[in-house]
C-alpha cells in the first residue's frame, strides 16, 4: 500500500471524527465568543535531500495571513490577495485552505459559513510550502474557532487534506512545519505521527528562488514524473543521508547536515527541471554552505549555512549570480528557521 492511499485513508478517518465533535458542539460554535481569527503561517522546505515526504523545515522568508470569520451564511467564501494571489483560486474546492474549511462546515448545521481572507506572502509555484501555508494557517484557525481541540497530529492531518487542491495527495511533509516551526519528521503516515526537533541555533537558509516558468498544478506534476520502483542501493543510501540528517540537527553538526543533503532519488529527476542545478549547487557550496538541495518540488534551491563559518546573505548571492548567468532572473534571501502557525488576533 503506497504512502498516498494511506495518507487518503488515515484523513478520512480524522475527518468522520472530527465531524462527529463538530456536531455535538454546533450549538457552542454558534455562540462562541471567538468569531474570527487571524493565523500567519511560515514559508517551508520539504524533502532537504533526502527526505521525501517525511522532511520539513519552517522559515521566517516568508508568511502568509489567514483570516477568519464565522457567518451567517450556508457557505464557504475564499477572498485571495497579496503575492501571486491571480494564480490561486477563490474556490473553496480548489484553494487549500477552503478544502481545509469544507472538511468541517459540510458537516455543520444549515446557516452556519466562513468567511476566508488568505493574504498571500509566499510566492506561489516555487517550492516554498506556499499551498501548505495557507491550509496550515486555516486548520490552526478553525481548531480555535470551533474549540475542537485537535492534536498538532490531527491539525497536521487535516492541514494535509487541503494540499489535495494543489498536489493531487494529501502529503503533510510542508503543512506539519508550518504548523509546528522549525524541522519536522513524518514518522508515520498510518498512525500518522509527526515530530518536531529544534534546528541548532546557529543554522541559517540561504534561498535562490528563479524567475522559472512553472506549469499549472506544478507539485502534483512534479510528484508524477518521479520514478515508482526503486533500487535497494538507492533506498539504502537515502536512508543513511536522512539518518545521519537527523544525527546532525540533534547534536548540532551543520557540516553532518549539509552532507546529508544528498537524494538519489528524487532529486536527479526534478533537477532537470532547475535551469543551471548543478552550477548553481557547486557555486553555494564553493562559497560555504554546508550543503544545497531543490527547496520541495522546487524550481526554488537552498542552502544550509553555518552562520559562525560564513554570510548566510553570500551563499544566497553565489546562487542567484549562477542562475543569472543562465540568462534566468533571481531572487536570493537570507533567513533563518521560523516558529510554525500563529494566532496573531482573534475576537
Amino acid at each position: 500500500m503506497n504512502v498516498e492511499r494511506i495518507s487518503h485513508m488515515a484523513t478520512n478517518h480524522l475527518m468522520e471524527r472530527v465531524s462527529e465533535r463538530s456536531k455535538s458542539d454546533a450549538c457552542a460554535i454558534g455562540s462562541c465568543a471567538v468569531r474570527s481569527v487571524e493565523v500567519t503561517a511560515p514559508s517551508t522546505t520539504a524533502n532537504l535531500g533526502p527526505g521525501f515526504d517525511v522532511f520539513g523545515l519552517a522559515h521566517d522568508t516568508f508568511l502568509d495571513t489567514v483570516e477568519i470569520e464565522v457567518t451567517s451564511q450556508n457557505k464557504i467564501e475564499v477572498e485571495v490577495t497579496g503575492v501571486d494571489s491571480s494564480f490561486v483560486s477563490c474556490d473553496s474546492s480548489k484553494n487549500t485552505a477552503g478544502v481545509v474549511a469544507n472538511s468541517l462546515v459540510k458537516r455543520l448545521p444549515t446557516g452556519c459559513g466562513l468567511r476566508i481572507r488568505v493574504n498571500k506572502g509566499i510566492p506561489v509555484s516555487k517550492g516554498l510550502g506556499s499551498s501548505g501555508a495557507s491550509a496550515a494557517a486555516c486548520a490552526f484557525g478553525l481548531n480555535r474557532i470551533m474549540g475542537l481541540g485537535l492534536s498538532s497530529d490531527q491539525m497536521i492531518q487535516l492541514a494535509a487534506r487541503g494540499e489535495i487542491a494543489s498536489a493531487g495527495s494529501p502529503h503533510a511533509d510542508n503543512v506539519a512545519a508550518s504548523i509546528l516551526g522549525g524541522f519536522t519528521i513524518i514518522q508515520s503516515y498510518d498512525p500518522f505521527h509527526v515530530i518536531g526537533l529544534s534546528p541548532p541555533a546557529n543554522l541559517r537558509v540561504a534561498l535562490a528562488i528563479p524567475d522559472v516558468l512553472t506549469t499549472e498544478k506544478k507539485t502534483e506534476y512534479a510528484r508524477a514524473v518521479l520514478p515508482k520502483l526503486v533500487s535497494i542501493e538507492k533506498m539504502v543510501h537515502n536512508v543513511g543521508q536522512a539518518s545521519s540528517m537527523i544525527v546532525g540537527i540533534l547534536s548540532g553538526d551543520l557540516d553532518l547536515i549539509g552532507r546529508s543533503m544528498i537524494d538519489v532519488v528524487v532529486e536527479p529527476e526534478r533537477a532537470r527541471f532547475v535551469p543551471g542545478y548543478w552550477k548553481v549547487k557547486e557555486s553555494a557550496l564553493a562559497a560555504g554552505a554546508a550543503g544545497v538541495a531543490i527547496s520541495g518540488a522546487g524550481p526554488a534551491m537552498i542552502a544550509v549555512v553555518d552562520e559562525k563559518k560564513v554570510p548566510v546573505i553570500r551563499v544566497a548571492e553565489a546562487m542567484k549570480e549562477e542562475f543569472e548567468a543562465e540568462g534566468i532572473g533571481c531572487r536570493a534571501f537570507a533567513s533563518k528557521p521560523a516558529k510554525g502557525a500563529t494566532i496573531v488576533q482573534e475576537r
